[in-house]
């Protein structure tokens, strides 16, 4: 019904096995695993539930279990076996990228949205899904948005806020890219009022946008002229265990 595996930080990682068993057969058989754990000087227990096992949920909070992090198809619980023990990872910070465009004639590319209480121009971009690159993320968000090809060249900036959306902070990064295209094309009408190519001295002399946005822009502008952005360096392969990827962004 169950099985587990110690992890190197004195946790237990518990699985279960069947999708079909009932309530008191469920708690006669994880209670005395739970005990035997403690008895071994474990610190967590780490409990992850598919959707299809949402149903002992209630019996795992009965039991004091916590939450910790969600994905759209599973939950994980954690159960604490020592007073102070300590859980990490649990994700403080949701992450977006935006896009700096700026063609040869001095003009940068901007969105309006249909939709939030502030209606003037920003930068294109948006959430940086999860598994995705940032500085793909960046050209994603260019393309959906404004319709624009364009190539990530180096990340201008950093944007950190908080509280932001459910509760966590929030890491915004600047990344600037180079225009494959020129004619712009609204993708979703639903989400994006306008799209237009502006030129920057207007732009930020114009009290009617936001002054957050035109300082952004601004800097971002001369962060991109002094070319002293980040950018993307070829690194050694990782040897972290179940990391397939990193990226170093690095002066």
């Amino acid at each position: 019904m169950f099985s587990y595996q110690y992890n190197a930080f004195s946790g237990v990682h518990l699985t279960l096995t069947e999708n079909a068993i009932n309530t008191a057969q469920f708690t006669i058989q994880i209670a005395p695993l739970m005990n035997e754990f403690k008895q071994a000087n474990k610190k967590i227990i780490w409990f992850t539930l598919p959707i299809e096992q949402a149903a002992y949920i209630p019996l795992c909070t009965q039991l004091g279990f916590e939450f910790h992090n969600c994905l759209p198809d599973q939950i994980t619980l954690i159960y604490k076996l020592q007073k102070n023990a300590y859980a990490p990872f649990v994700p403080t910070h949701t992450v977006g990228a935006g896009a700096v465009v700026i063609n040869q004639l001095n003009q940068i590319l901007l969105v309006r949205d249909n939709f939030g209480q502030y209606r003037g121009f920003k930068l294109p971009g948006g959430h940086v899904e999860l598994g995705e690159d940032i500085h793909l993320a960046a050209e994603r968000e260019a393309l959906e948005e404004t319709g624009i090809k364009a190539q990530f060249s180096q990340i201008l900036g950093v944007v950190h806020k908080h509280p932001y959306r459910y509760g966590k902070s929030n890491l915004y990064f600047i990344c600037q890219l180079e225009a494959l295209t020129e004619t712009t094309s609204i993708q979703d009408a639903e989400e994006i009022a306008e799209v237009k190519w502006i030129d920057i001295a207007s732009f930020i002399n114009d009290d009617s946008q936001s002054e957050f946005v035109r300082q952004v822009v601004k800097q971002a502008y001369q962060a991109q002229h002094n070319k002293s952005g980040l950018k993307l360096t070829a690194c050694a392969k990782t040897t972290e265990a179940n990391v397939e990827k990193r990226d170093l962004f690095i002066l």
